[in-house]
């Protein structure tokens, strides 16, 4: 497949036999209106404690406790994205956020009268733990779906919502890593698979899967079930990818078995779907490999097409690869983009995601390379002709001042029809770049152009140095909200989408 390259652009992907939908109508705000916020002393003292607890300053204040400057559990920061409009090259005028704290005013930059809405600001859990995985499912049956949140040290759900917190599990082996929700055993209620015992430097040992089910009351600590050990377990998905109507769970170890530092090449990832029996929580569960081919695989996801058919798309090393299922049985592969365009070891891709521009239009999100500085969109060609696979994509960057980009979600959080690019990051980039949570709304009209225009909306600047995240509607208002899970802010946040634009 040939792939062309652009200064800003990126490669969007398909296959033969799925349809990846891509997404937005984008906005040209600039930042002129002000939003404040009238959080009183809470505001003021959780600002604080956000910059002193994630840069470790806090840990060196003599007498300065874990909880001495959180000020008001129950308060909500009404926030409105702050906007920055970028030109193709990535860089262009960047809209400077305005925000000040003095005594528990705390004043956002807001992009006032282009439609985009307004989040509130919900602090589940200030103190969580070391955010590792979130994930969305109903869990207690009431049609309200609820937070499940998994730190290095326990698995606990948020019960919708009051949010109140029940723990699932502590610590069954090392860390935590990752988790996937599915109803196993029929009964209309998930079961969830954890990965644990990471070790990030380990490729010989560690590293196992584990799924946990509920006894008679979801509110009391679950049951758990060890399927199996393999290091440097790191990813994993539900995905009904050999077409029987049942999902198999899908595994993606970060790194080769037996792989040696410090770039991990020497060795293959090995790529493996676990076969659920008629009996999950007793019967041997069979494994499957299927691809060994990748470096580094960072992150998968499954995308369900035409007649069910699933496509895994992995990042890794290599960048972005498609893994697809014949009518035969047999495992094909494809290299869609190879993503970071620069030599290995600063090349390939880190994040995968499927977003809608329209029902003929795909588009793909990642970041580049894994653990980095670039949110990437990838826009499929016109005009190609043949099959899905065979079309010619387009890579774009639309930031490529991130630190640590380690999140990425698509979602409809305007309402016009497109999704938006959800992006976060861990890590501080510069003195004013901290850790947060951005949405890049597009602009792509691919029967026009392919020139792809951007507005960037800070959706949290620093409080949030996000590990995990997704967007899925929370309250049943039909809006997608965001939820996620800080890694050295230690905090689960969610983002509630009032669907109300800030006024000029």
């Amino acid at each position: 497949m040939r792939i062309r390259e652009a200064r800003v652009a990126g490669l969007g992907v398909w296959t033969s036999d799925t349809r990846l939908s891509g997404l937005l109508g984008g906005m040209n705000g600039d930042p002129k209106a002000l939003i404040w916020d009238f959080g009183i002393i809470g505001s003021f003292w959780r600002s604080l404690e956000r910059d002193w607890r994630y840069w470790g300053s806090r840990d060196r204040l003599p007498g300065c406790k874990a909880n001495e400057l959180r000020g008001s559990e129950n308060h909500s920061n009404l926030v409105h994205l702050g906007s920055s409009q970028f030109n193709q090259g990535g860089k262009g005028k960047m809209g400077k956020a305005l925000r000040q704290t003095l005594f528990g005013l705390a004043l956002f930059s807001a992009s006032a009268g282009d439609g985009f809405p307004v989040f509130k600001i919900h602090d589940i859990n200030p103190e969580a733990g070391t955010g590792l995985a979130i994930a969305v499912a109903d869990i207690d049956g009431d049609g309200k779906p609820d937070i499940i949140g998994v730190s290095a040290d326990d698995v606990a759900w948020y019960e919708n919502p009051n949010w109140e917190r029940h723990l699932i599990a502590g610590t069954l082996k090392g860390s935590n890593v990752c988790v996937a929700a599915q109803d196993l055993d029929g009964d209309g209620l998930p079961e969830l698979a954890l990965g644990a015992d990471w070790q990030f430097n380990n490729t010989k040992s560690g590293g196992s899967i584990h799924i946990l089910h509920r006894g008679q009351d979801p509110r009391q600590p679950w049951n758990v079930r060890d399927l199996l050990a393999w290091p440097s377990i790191h990813r994993i998905r539900w995905a009904d990818f050999n077409a029987d109507g049942k999902p198999e769970l899908i595994v993606a170890p970060l790194k080769g078995k037996d792989s040696t530092p410090p770039y991990h090449i020497d060795k293959a990832t090995r790529l493996f779907a676990l076969h659920s029996p008629d009996k999950p929580f007793e019967e041997p569960w069979r494994e499957e490999t299927l691809n060994e081919s990748l470096h580094v695989v960072h992150n998968l996801w499954a995308s369900v097409g035409q007649k069910n058919r699933v496509t895994l798309l992995a990042a890794s090393l290599e960048g972005i690869t498609a893994l697809v299922r014949t009518p035969a049985g047999e495992i094909q592969s494809e290299l869609l983009a190879r993503g970071h365009p620069e030599a290995f070891p600063n090349s390939g891709a880190g994040e995968i995601k499927v977003g809608e521009y329209n029902k003929e239009t795909p588009l793909l999100g990642s970041i580049e390379p894994w653990h980095a500085h670039q949110a990437v969109v990838y826009t499929p060609l016109q005009g190609d002709g043949g099959p899905p696979a065979s079309l010619h994509w387009e890579r774009h960057v639309v930031d490529d001042r991130l630190a640590g980009g380690h999140a990425i979600y698509w979602a409809d959080f305007d309402g016009d029809g497109a999704d938006e690019l959800l992006v976060g990051f861990r890590d501080k980039a510069g003195p004013k770049e901290l850790p947060g949570l951005n949405v890049y709304d597009l602009d792509f009209d691919p029967a026009r152009s392919p020139t792809l225009t951007w507005t960037k909306r800070v959706i949290d600047d620093g409080g949030m140095a996000t590990e995990d995240a997704v967007a899925e509607d929370l309250n049943g208002d039909g809006r997608p909200d965001i939820v996620a899970f800080g890694r050295a802010t230690h905090n689960i946040r969610y983002y509630e989408n009032l669907g109300e634009p800030a006024q000029p």
